[in-house]
């Protein structure tokens, strides 16, 4: 008897869920369509513009550009933003990040509070 039940209440939701998706169909692509069939829009990407914005600068102008930029970001540019998985402090080994540590780092961020 539970089993029919299940069976009847899997069948509604389902059919529920096909009531709700059914006005989006007409807009979903097709198999073997592309979303952007015209290509990337023509002319200069942000990255070509910064290029030549900084190659036509002085070095004066270029040194007043990079003092606003924050350091982390600057290093990013110099080095292709640079995939961030290990550090120093890990002699090269993963981070890897669970829920304990960031327990761990709560607790002590709110005790460097309580201090300052």
């Amino acid at each position: 008897m539970e089993e029919e039940e299940d069976i009847i209440e899997e069948t509604d939701n389902q059919s529920k869920n096909k009531q709700k998706i059914a006005p989006l169909l007409p807009y979903q692509w097709k198999k073997g369509q592309s979303g952007n069939p015209e290509g990337r829009p023509k002319g200069k990407t942000m990255k070509e513009y910064a290029k030549e914005l900084l190659a036509c600068q002085t070095e004066e102008e270029r040194q007043e550009f990079l003092h606003g930029i924050p350091k982390s970001d600057i290093w990013k540019m110099a080095e292709g933003n640079p995939d961030n998985k290990t550090d120093l402090t890990t002699k090269g080994e993963k981070i890897v990040i669970t829920p304990e540590k960031i327990a761990l780092a709560k607790e002590y961020e709110e005790k460097l509070r309580d201090t300052l």
